[in-house]
């Protein structure tokens, strides 16, 4: 089992408290009275229980919530994740469990999970604190050994310590030759009490005989009593019969009528219902013949309120013309607005044709989209070519007046150009000056190369310098060799020298041959360019007769061009005036068909079209209006002849349409008034039958109930019924008078007064008795006197302890000492269960624990102490790493801790199939050192891989020893009451 997560509602110091990812390897670290102690007993809590009120334990119940309690979230082999939830309730709290599945369960489920494991036993087996360490310090010599031996078996010294209290209980009851044990005590008592017995048997031989008479006379006093008590009895009963007698003579006289009256069978308060019953029938009666009269009344009223037969027929004929009346001043007004709107039209359609100027009245006229569509776009044809005339008027003069200007300029350029014979001349005289000119560019670009290559030298002066420090350098160096006799260094600098000379004489040399001959021909070719410069210039000149004569080709295009414009144009021109003529002709054709003057304006002819489409349309709705106030003369006399027609029917007058129509109407309202009447009579008349039907049916339901009352009484008519039901109140009447007297009479009086036949008998009876109780009472009297004497003579033999009392006390005794040897032998049988028990914990778990301990303490000890060995006789052994054996209280006092340690947590180890629980530790190695505490934690670490660890420690070196996925830290107060209802979650 592992815990998953925490929510506390409720618990201590906690209220709405979150930890929501427990891992395998827990540190829960936190200051004092951080809350480590309420999450461990919160834990505790919602597994086994809260704490009982008359517990001693803390109940941890919150003082600032009303909530108690929380959950937690377990994840297990078999059910996976598992909700414990506890809260306040009977006993331990109410708790539920809900299964990964959706399954709640309770108590009984919850046990099932933790396998039978209890809180003490989970405490003893899983729960670490330094309480059971310093356990290990308070102990001494062999303690130690077995101490040990209880952890590694049990996981605590409890049995143990139990052990010792039964043996010391044991002890105080019995020892075989002690004498301070109760038991032995007492069993010396009783040997002294059946001496004391003995002696006392001896001594009183005639105590029984006394004993027996007295016996015989108590016996015989006790018959005598007895009897006495009866004739007692006898003489109340008889007194009682006396004094009683008229009341007992009066229900025998009771009991004899009853018999004579016999069984009578008559209903339950027949009398009252049957006279119920006929009072009903009465009533019903008497109502049903007032619904009689009512019904006939009826039937009168509906007869003399019967409508007219004759206007019903028409009764949907009337009801329409009186709701066509509006419609009918409607038509009357629409008759006139409809002959109104004629005379309009007709005078429009009369000032559309004077307008117009028309002359002939054609039968229907094109006016439709297209015939608009087309004569529109005639129109703007005509507009556009007109436009399209002006425009090329205008062109032609333009063309004209440019065709006149270039001719001009191609004249005047003419007069400036030279002949052919002279501009080919002109042309050899401009190549052979652009020649020369080429040629001294030419000389003049080397000569300026030249200066180029002076303003190098000037800037490789340095380098000069250079090859002159090189050439010396060499120099010196040929001369050291040759001096030194160094002919292969010799050689390569007078080869190095040599080659340096010969570069700056060639440099020199050709620079200045190439100065002088390049300065003469520059001079030779400016002479002969200012030689020719003297007259023109041809090249000059010859660029301006290029110019001219491309210029005059240029004119003469566009004066081509021109003459060519103004030829298109006046082709345009004159196509544009055949195209008007058509248009022309066109619109004219238009104005004839539509029936309007030739001289009509054409560009009114789109108006003209407008108001021939209005003339058209006003004739055509002239038509329709006529049609429709045709329609509505028509309508106005069938509504009238309709209106004449009803009113016959009704009798009404018939001189103006809207006085007979209110006549109508009254008549209407008469009619419909008359089977509005109708129709409730009817109405009244269904309910008045209804009404006669229940009346005479629950008439006939009395009737039956009489019947049946008479048939259960057994009688034929009302006249017995009546003499029956008598009979029957007499009955009852003797009874109750009957019950009254059995009140004051019991059954024994009954039957005492049923043995005499008359007063006198008993009476004689009454006096015999009381002189048999006189002669009882004699002899008792004397009987007693015997007894007493009896008694002293008894008396004075137990003076001083009789036997008697001797043996009652040693029963008494006896009785103790068989008590205590009880106890003391479920004492040892206790004792004996539980070695046994121990013994077979010890034989079948501790050496699988010595072996996993053995493992661990080495682990811990840093391999000092290599194994540990268990004896039969309950010793443990430790070997040291020498071999040496040591019993547990040979070892320091850290070693006994390890050690008690290692066996904890193999037992742990052992069981974990059987009960894979959470283990809890509680600040347990705070007396550890540096290395040991590290040790401990390495270990606590390599557990968790298998169950679940949870250490709480305020402790920093401890939290230290953890890395921070594993810690989580406990909010301080101030954060708590903070962060109260916020879930925290891991470092």
């Amino acid at each position: 089992m592992k815990i998953k997560s925490l929510y506390i509602y409720g618990y201590g110091k906690f209220t709405e408290f979150a930890w929501n990812s427990v891992g395998l390897m827990q540190v829960v670290y936190g200051h004092n009275e951080a809350g480590k102690s309420t999450i461990m007993a919160f834990i505790h809590s919602i597994l086994f229980g809260f704490p009982s009120k008359q517990s001693s334990q803390l109940r941890y119940e919150p003082k600032y919530s009303h909530a108690y309690g929380g959950r937690l979230v377990v994840e297990t082999k078999t059910d996976g994740d598992v909700v414990i939830e506890r809260v306040k309730g009977k006993a331990g709290g109410e708790v539920r469990i809900q299964f990964k599945d959706g399954t709640i369960g309770g108590e009984e489920q919850l046990l099932s999970l933790l396998a039978g494991m209890n809180k003490a036993l989970y405490q003893n087996l899983f729960s670490f604190d330094l309480k059971g360490i310093q356990e290990v310090q308070r102990l001494q010599g062999t303690e130690i050994g077995r101490y040990l031996l209880a952890a590694g078996t049990f996981g605590t010294d409890q049995l143990l310590s139990i052990e010792e209290e039964l043996k010391k209980e044991s002890e105080q009851l019995f020892k075989p030759n002690g004498r301070k044990p109760k038991l032995n005590q007492l069993l010396q008592q009783l040997k002294e009490s059946e001496q004391e017995l003995k002696k006392a048997k001896q001594q009183n031989k005639n105590y029984d005989s006394l004993l027996l008479k007295k016996d015989q006379l108590e016996q015989k006093r006790d018959k005598l009593e007895n009897e006495l008590k009866e004739k007692a009895n006898t003489v109340q009963n008889v007194t009682t019969v006396l004094e009683k007698w008229p009341i007992l003579q009066e229900n025998r006289s009771i009991d004899q009528r009853l018999e004579e009256l016999g069984l009578i069978e008559f209903p339950v308060d027949g009398l009252k219902r049957y006279e119920n019953y006929l009072d009903k029938q009465i009533f019903l009666r008497t109502q049903i013949e007032s619904i009689v009269g009512k019904l006939e009344k009826t039937e009168q009223i509906l007869s003399e309120s019967k409508p007219s037969s004759a206007f019903q027929t028409v009764v949907h004929r009337a009801d329409k013309l009186i709701q066509e009346w509006p419609l009918f001043l409607q038509n009357r007004e629409d008759i006139t607005e409809n002959e109104r709107e004629i005379e309009e039209n007709k005078g429009r359609i009369a000032e559309i044709e004077q307008a117009l100027g028309l002359h002939v009245q054609a039968e229907s006229l094109e006016l439709g989209i297209t015939v608009k569509e087309q004569v529109r776009e005639e129109l703007n044809e005509q507009l556009k070519l007109q436009l399209r005339t002006e425009d090329l008027t205008k062109q032609l003069e333009k063309a004209s007046f440019k065709f006149a200007e270039m001719e001009a300029q191609c004249q005047s350029i003419e007069e400036s150009l030279w002949s052919e014979t002279d501009f080919k001349q002109l042309e050899k005289e401009r190549n052979a000056w652009i020649e020369i000119e080429e040629q001294l560019y030419e000389k003049k670009r080397q000569s300026g190369n030249s200066q180029q290559l002076h303003k190098e030298k000037k800037q490789s002066k340095y380098r000069r310098i250079g090859e002159g420090v090189l050439f010396s350098l060499s120099f010196v160096l040929f001369v050291w060799a040759i001096v030194s006799t160094q002919w292969l260094l010799s050689l390569f600098s007078g080869a190095v020298c040599g080659y340096l000379l010969f570069i700056i004489f060639l440099a020199n040399k050709g620079k200045a041959s190439s100065d002088e001959h390049l300065s003469v021909q520059i001079q030779e070719l400016t002479a002969e360019l200012e030689k020719r410069g003297k007259n023109y210039h041809p090249k000059v000149v010859y660029e301006e007769q290029v110019e001219l004569r491309n210029e005059w080709k240029r004119m003469y295009q566009i004066v081509e061009q021109t003459e060519q414009a103004k030829q298109d144009i006046m082709g345009q021109e004159q196509q544009i005036k055949t195209y008007l003529a058509r248009n022309k002709e066109q619109i004219q054709g238009y104005k004839g068909s539509f029936g309007l003057p030739i001289d009509f304006p054409d560009f009114r002819l789109e108006d003209a079209m407008d108001l021939l489409s209005e003339r058209e349309d006003r004739k055509k709705n002239i038509e329709k209006l006529k049609s429709h106030l045709q329609e509505k003369l028509d309508k106005q006399m069938n509504w009238l002849q309709e209106l004449e027609h009803i009113a016959s029917i009704a009798g009404c007058t018939r001189e103006d349409p809207s006085e007979t129509l209110f006549s109508i109407k009254q008549k209407l309202k008469l009619e419909e008034e008359k089977i509005i009447r109708q129709n409730e009579w009817k109405v009244k008349k269904e309910e008045l039958e209804s009404e006669r039907i229940a009346l005479e049916s629950e008439y006939k339901e009395y009737h039956d109930l009489l019947s049946e009352l008479q048939k259960k009484a057994g009688t034929a008519d009302e006249e017995q019924y009546r003499a029956k039901a008598k009979e029957n109140e007499e009955m009852h009447q003797l009874h109750a008078r009957q019950h009254i007297l059995q009140d004051q009479l019991n059954q024994s009086i009954k039957d005492y007064f049923s043995l005499y036949a008359s007063q006198d008998e008993i009476k004689q009876e009454y006096t015999q008795l009381l002189m048999s109780i006189e002669a009882i009472e004699r002899s008792l009297e004397n009987i007693r006197q015997e007894v007493a004497t009896l008694d002293h003579q008894i008396a004075m033999l137990e003076e001083g302890g009789t036997y008697t009392e001797k043996l009652h006390r040693f029963y008494q005794s006896q009785s103790i000492f068989q008590d205590e040897a009880m106890n003391w032998a479920k004492v040892n049988m206790a004792i004996s269960l539980l070695q046994k028990t121990m013994n077979n914990y010890i034989l079948d778990r501790f050496p699988k624990v010595v072996q996993k301990a053995k493992e661990y303490f080495a682990f811990l000890t840093d391999g000092e102490y290599l194994s540990l060995y268990y004896q039969e006789n309950d010793q443990l052994y430790v070997e040291r790493k020498d071999g040496t054996l040591m019993e547990p209280a040979e070892l320091s006092q850290g070693t006994k801790e390890q050690l008690y340690i290692a066996l904890r947590f193999a037992l742990v180890f052992v069981i974990q199939d059987d009960y894979p629980f959470p283990i809890i530790i509680d600040d347990g190695f705070v007396n550890f050192d540096k290395n040991r505490t590290k040790k401990i934690c390495t270990l606590i670490q390599t557990i968790s891989k298998d169950n679940q660890v949870l250490l709480f420690t305020c402790h920093e070196h401890i939290r230290e020893l953890f890395s921070n996925d594993h810690v989580f830290i406990l909010p301080t107060n101030h954060e708590q009451s903070s962060k109260s209802g916020k879930s925290h979650s891991m470092i």
